[in-house]
């Protein structure tokens, strides 16, 4: 076994976990008008059974309707709670252990939903004008018993435990939290009197659900100035620590955009990023189990976790969004079978502004029960396939179409697999990015694909395969504007292959994300870098998550800088002649340029009018975009066969 103490058995309470993987709760929001599970609900957590991991946490559920702080809250309530136990039954079936996240959001519920005024530990007025009543005793008391009764209803409903959310910023961090609860009564001031309302809720909890139906209790630091710190922490757990059954480690604030990366790791942090405050609060505490969570995005980031004895069991989210079967895999020994998370939250940030789970590598995250319900594995007629361009939309089109039984051509016109996902064997910043390159790379090569590299695909060369089906994923070129003197500037992926070719101040040309991740990266090298973008922001395509983490980056790069509102007029030999929104004129000093303008699909007209049965465009070539959006088109171009 690769992974001994990944896959040790474990006790939490009562129960035997088969395994120390907890799927962490994330919270999808395919939620009926009642706020019950959609049958996509369903789907979502039962993958997640079926993948191996030992427990499966339902996400986010508010104990209360003043505790929303958006429309799609989950409800869970005698109305709800057959379709509620269908969830728990589903992730049952699979032998794994069902359990229920309780929350309430405080002082950030949404009055505009709730229609309640919002309650806190302190009576305040927010920057958006909303105010905050400060819960007095009868508040408490109920707010206690809405925990103990949700608690009491999730276990008749077929829950195996109950994570109780003390982190992040919500109601019972608020109380914990130094900076959010300056009261004067028995509820504030020191650690023992914060600590109370968490406690009293652990205590009723406890009262509710019986001796044997464990309890885990989530906790974090908030890594924001005046808020709960380590040793409060400490000493938190320690008053917790025979009260519940096992204790889960975090960080950060869900309620503050610039605290929320470091609660969801961009690709601009470390992996593992909690496991030292986990491995402090687990030298403090005997009397339970602690599991820790935070970019843990591997098995074997898992395994030495466990076997430095820093945490006792570990918590994904997004890991097990990207490939859901990642415990089986790596039990099985096959870790290059997983499918790598980018740490790029378009999970978490679609969410926000979508009704439906999606990964920007896994297809089916969030679409289980459709695609269940229509895939059509192995195909019925075996076709001859032919997959043009080794880029991430050909490869996962190339190794769907083997996985359903048909024979597989993927010409690639360069001498390697990878597309423009190549830069990332250079790229520092890019590593969860270099592992999907790899992992599709390694799938290719486990099946029986024919891959033909130096090939350049023409109607003569497709005339002469005869396919059955036709899948252009050729890709897109870099846009060059016809700048006097561009010639002698760079695209932004050759220069991660150029490094030494680049003078000590760069300028790059462009605003986007590419160029932006170019610039980042390069300032990072030593060299002193700005960024000319003709628009009055930067990177307007990436998702606020990514951007957030990003523009934190850049202000700890003291060599990066930023010029909006500069349209590039001209290179030459001493920077890159630019002009203002006056018409003024202005030169960016520098010795080397490089350029990221977008990019162009490449022109496949001549291919789409062939006389092949079927033919579908995939990737840049169809519509410019992410590696996502390639990853889809391909899966299902694939499936569609």
């Amino acid at each position: 076994m690769l992974y001994p103490h990944l896959f040790t058995p474990m006790q939490v309470g009562a129960l035997t976990l088969r395994n120390r993987i907890i799927s962490a709760p994330n919270m999808m929001s395919a939620l009926n008008p009642d706020g019950s599970p959609t049958e996509y609900m369903v789907g979502y957590y039962e993958e997640k059974a079926k993948g191996g991991a030992a427990i499966v946490t339902v996400g986010d559920t508010p104990v209360e309707e003043r505790g929303f702080t958006t429309p799609r809250h989950p409800i869970l309530n005698r109305t709800t709670v057959q379709k509620w136990s269908e969830v728990a039954r589903a992730i049952r079936q699979h032998s794994a252990i069902a359990s229920l996240e309780l929350n309430h959001g405080g002082r950030i519920s949404n009055e505009a939903v709730t229609g309640f005024t919002p309650l806190g530990p302190m009576e305040e007025t927010k920057l958006n004008g909303t105010k905050v009543k400060a819960a007095d005793e009868d508040d408490i008391q109920e707010l206690v018993q809405a925990f103990a009764d949700t608690a009491a209803l999730a276990k008749m409903t077929g829950y195996d435990m109950v994570l109780l959310h003390g982190a992040h910023g919500w109601l019972l961090d608020q109380f914990l939290s130094p900076k959010w609860n300056q009261r004067t009564d028995r509820f504030g001031g020191s650690l023992e009197n914060r600590a109370r309302f968490p406690l009293m809720v652990i205590d009723a909890v406890r009262k509710a659900v019986g001796p044997r139906f464990p309890i885990e209790y989530r906790v974090g630091l908030e890594l924001i100035e005046g808020g709960l710190e380590l040793p409060d922490l400490i000493e938190f757990c320690k008053l917790i620590e025979d009260k519940v059954d096992m204790i889960q480690i975090s960080a950060g604030l869900d309620t503050d955009p610039n605290f929320a990366v470091k609660t969801h790791p961009t690709m601009f942090l470390p992996h593992m990023v909690n496991i030292e405050t986990a491995a402090a609060v687990k030298a403090a505490v005997t009397k339970c189990p602690v599991a820790v969570v935070g970019s843990i995005t591997t098995p074997e980031e898992a395994e030495s976790v466990l076997s430095s004895g820093k945490a006792d069991a570990v918590a994904m989210a997004r890991s097990l969004i990207a490939d859901p079967h990642l415990p089986n895999k790596a039990r099985m020994g096959k870790p290059e079978d997983i499918r790598p998370c980018l740490r790029c939250l378009d999970c978490l940030t679609g969410l926000q502004t979508k009704t439906q789970m999606a990964c920007a590598v896994n297809p089916r995250t969030g679409h289980e029960f459709r695609l269940d319900a229509t895939e059509r594995r192995p195909a019925t007629v075996k076709k001859t396939v032919l997959v043009v361009g080794g880029g991430p939309g050909g490869m996962q089109a190339a190794v769907t179409a083997a996985d359903r039984g048909h024979r597989v051509i993927l010409a690639e016109k360069t001498d390697a697999l990878g597309g423009l996902l190549k830069f990332t064997d250079y790229d520092t910043l890019k590593s969860d990015l270099k592992r999907l390159k790899d992992f599709l790379i390694c799938q290719v090569e486990k099946r029986d694909i024919d891959v033909r590299l130096n090939t350049e695909v023409t109607p003569e060369y497709v005339a002469e395969i005869k396919p059955d089906a036709l899948l252009i994923a050729a890709g897109s070129n870099p846009v060059v504007f016809p700048l006097p003197g561009i010639e002698t500037a760079q695209h932004a992926t050759t220069a991660y292959t150029n490094l030494d070719s680049l003078g000590q101040t760069v300028a790059v040309m462009g605003g986007g994300l590419v160029g932006c991740e170019t610039a980042l990266f390069l300032a990072e090298t030593g060299r002193d870098v700005t960024i000319i973008e003709m628009q009055s922001e930067i990177a307007p395509e990436a998702n606020w998550m990514h951007k957030v983490g990003m523009m934190q980056r850049f202000a700890e790069t003291p060599t990066l800088h930023v010029r909006t509102g500069l349209r590039c007029m001209a290179v030459t030999p001493e920077g890159v002649e630019c002009q203002d929104g006056e018409k003024n004129t202005v030169l960016i000093p520098a010795e080397s340029k490089v350029y990221a303008f977008g990019q162009r699909s490449v022109p496949t007209l001549d291919l789409q009018s062939l006389d092949v049965p079927e033919i579908r465009i995939i990737g840049d070539c169809h519509l410019v975009g992410k590696t996502n959006g390639a990853i889809f088109d391909g899966y299902h171009a694939a499936m569609d066969l």
